[in-house]
């Protein structure tokens, strides 16, 4: 589960980079590229039901409700808001739910990813609200870095804490 959301998470920024310098107007075709690449782990999130751990369930969750809410300004064409929406909202999301994996997850390798991918979107939020054009253009490479790349390193992380829990 955890490399599914990592491989879609950085692929969808990707994307989202690709498709910010290919089309003129591409808010509709990213929020659309997001909502089908975020289908595969919100619906193997819901196949694994009561078997999934809170974690998968709180991830889930904040993704939707972040997906709707960029949905939703673009719908109402919150033109004062899109700028946060887009740009900002992300780094603040991947912020609180790298703090929330960092405290429940079990072992201390993983703790500081977690906590260290905390302080980067931190870092981008700052950024971001300080000078909005400071990451234009680069943002969401910056994005898949410090949010998708952290989940795929704790692939094998989480794999070597559950051998030496096992020992």
């Amino acid at each position: 589960m955890l490399l599914l959301w990592g491989l879609t998470v950085t692929g969808a920024y990707l994307l989202t980079e690709y498709l910010g310098h290919t089309l003129e107007h591409g808010h509709a075709a990213v929020l659309w590229t997001w909502a089908g690449m975020m289908t595969m782990p919100l619906v193997a999130s819901l196949l694994l039901g009561h078997r999934a751990n809170a974690l998968v369930w709180v991830w889930a969750g904040a993704t939707v409700l972040a997906m709707v809410e960029n949905f939703g300004v673009h719908i109402i064409e919150a033109k004062p808001l899109m700028h946060f929406s887009y740009h900002t909202l992300w780094f603040l999301f991947g912020a609180a739910g790298f703090a929330y994996t960092a405290a429940v997850v079990d072992g201390s390798a993983r703790k500081k990813l977690y906590a260290g991918a905390t302080l980067l979107n931190l870092l981008g939020a700052a950024l971001l609200l300080v000078a909005p054009n400071l990451l234009k253009g680069y943002q969401y490479v910056a994005l898949a870095l410090v949010q998708g790349v952290p989940m795929l390193l704790d692939v094998p992380l989480r794999r070597r804490h559950e051998q030496q829990a096992a020992q």
